[in-house]
């Protein structure tokens, strides 16, 4: 789809206003640095492969933009660690607060948090709105100030006091009403958790109307945005499951192709010596094993051949006794060629043969 940048500067540029303004308390530079991410979302735009991570993408570029304004402009460091800032993680860390005295059993509203968040030092400020906030662990934040773990865990520390203080000194009253959950939690010691889950709460919808609106260069290309519907996880997944049903039809096809391959029962002429010509009942094949041929799918057609030359009608003795030899002849030569080919991965059986031949004479009496 299409989406135009001044229609997406306005959907997005109040929340994202309040997210910098987090960060930066002055107003007019939180406006500016929105503006200007915004232009860098535009010059980069093709990196951007979903449309549903437009807003987080978006945010990504103002929260990076917003630290570098403050390590740029801020006189406190980021880096150096007093030996008596770095903090206990068995003790300090863990009982910041005592939990009869958390500050969070009251129900305060945005602009005192917002008030105590702007009473910290940038660099406090920073380690957190990115953990409590933002949801970062401290390895994460870390990478992203370029400080250690333990400069990190004692900036929020100190952050953590400032905030109760402030509070308890400047919002706190006999007419300030209290949460009842928070009052449970504490009871039960689950007091920590209310840190982050009073601030993400109350900053989850926090925006401030921008006054300035988006000024693209002359030199960016100006309109609209390319945005892929589509997600490549999808893709993925739907390639590869297309990958899979095309081997199983192909699977499923050479298997099939391979128990449906037809037998074909071999036929035998057999000529006499006279013009009479039979052919010999097909075998039936009936085994596991397609081509290995049984011994009583044999011998019905054998005995049924048999009976062929019982029912022949009488001839002289010694024609009907060359007929009888041949066509016994063919029979063997036929069981022997099915032996011969059924029989080359198997044990070959033995197969017996019986000649029948009867004979009828005629005598003539002279009188």
């Amino acid at each position: 789809m299409q989406e135009n940048w001044q229609k997406i500067y306005i959907n997005y540029s109040p929340k994202l206003l309040g997210i910098c303004r987090r960060y930066i308390q002055d107003i007019y530079t939180a406006e500016d640095i929105v503006h200007d991410s915004f232009i860098t979302a535009i010059q980069k735009n093709d990196q951007l492969n979903d449309e549903k991570a437009l807003f987080a993408w978006l945010k990504k570029i103002v929260v990076n933009n917003a630290l570098q304004h403050i390590r740029k402009h801020s006189k406190d460091t980021f880096i150096s660690t007093e030996p008596s800032e770095i903090p206990d993680t068995s003790s300090e860390m863990d009982h910041p607060i005592l939990e009869d005295k958390n500050i969070f059993i009251y129900d305060f509203t945005n602009e005192e948090l917002l008030s105590s968040i702007d009473s910290l030092p940038p660099h406090h400020k920073s380690v957190f709105n990115l953990y409590f906030i933002e949801n970062h662990s401290h390895a994460e934040i870390s990478g992203l100030l370029g400080i250690t773990v333990n400069t990190s865990k004692s900036h929020l520390l100190r952050a953590k006091k400032s905030i109760q203080n402030y509070l308890l000194n400047n919002c706190v009253n006999q007419h300030t009403p209290k949460n009842k959950i928070a009052q449970v939690l504490v009871i039960f010691g689950l007091g920590g958790l209310l840190w982050a889950q009073t601030f993400q709460s109350k900053f989850a919808d926090f925006k401030i109307a921008s006054s300035r609106k988006l000024q693209i260069p002359s030199d960016i290309k100006t309109g609209s945005v390319m945005i892929s519907s589509s997600n490549r996880s999808l893709q993925n997944k739907t390639v590869i499951g297309f990958t899979f049903l095309l081997i199983i039809i192909t699977s499923l096809f050479l298997v099939n192709r391979k128990t449906n391959v037809p037998f074909k029962n071999p036929t035998v002429s057999a000529n006499g010596s006279g013009n009479t010509s039979k052919e010999i009942d097909e075998i039936p094949v009936q085994n596991e094993n397609p081509g290995l041929a049984d011994e009583g799918s044999v011998k019905p057609s054998v005995q049924n051949t048999f009976d062929d030359i019982e029912s022949e009608p009488t001839e002289h003795s010694s024609q009907k006794q060359h007929r009888n030899d041949e066509k016994i002849r063919i029979i063997s030569k036929s069981i022997k060629n099915v032996i011969n080919r059924d029989s080359l991965d198997e044990t070959p059986q033995k197969v017996i043969v019986v000649k029948k031949v009867i004979s009828r004479d005629t005598i003539f009496i002279e009188k």
